[in-house]
């Protein structure tokens, strides 16, 4: 699998979205909140992201944009763990990230944060997944 982050990667359809946030499925594993939907197997892709840093957290665009090109980064460096969960378990999933923690993080401390991010909703739905079958 290659390390790449392409567009048919990323959840753009306002309509996809809207549904997302409709749904109840979140958990928080600081400093994200994660929302997710298991949606019908896609040919492209097994997971769409969405990154959300709100202005209300991170005032200046600067800080904005370069937290959420290093969330990208860290989702991409580890998205292979995600996908091959999701090969195994589920057919394909919605997810937005959604940053919560006021302050520009460094990228080691975001990279470990991300990867238990993942963990956690790796765990989130297997527990899920688990409960849907009894």
């Amino acid at each position: 699998m290659r390390n790449t982050f392409n567009k048919n990667e990323r959840l753009c359809s306002r309509k996809e979205i809207e549904v997302l946030f409709a749904n109840k499925n979140k958990t928080f594993s600081h400093p994200f909140l994660i929302r997710w939907q298991v949606v019908q197997a896609n040919s492209s892709t097994p997971a769409k992201l969405l990154i959300i840093v709100p202005k209300r957290k991170l005032r200046h665009a600067v800080d904005r944009n370069r937290t959420k090109r290093l969330i990208r980064e860290c989702y991409r460096q580890q998205k292979h763990t995600l996908y091959t969960f999701l090969n195994n378990q589920i057919s394909a999933l919605n997810i937005a990230l959604y940053y919560t923690d006021t302050k520009c993080p460094d990228y080691h401390t975001l990279f470990e944060q991300t990867d238990k991010a993942l963990a956690k909703l790796m765990a989130e739905l297997k527990k899920n997944r688990t409960d849907a079958q009894q």
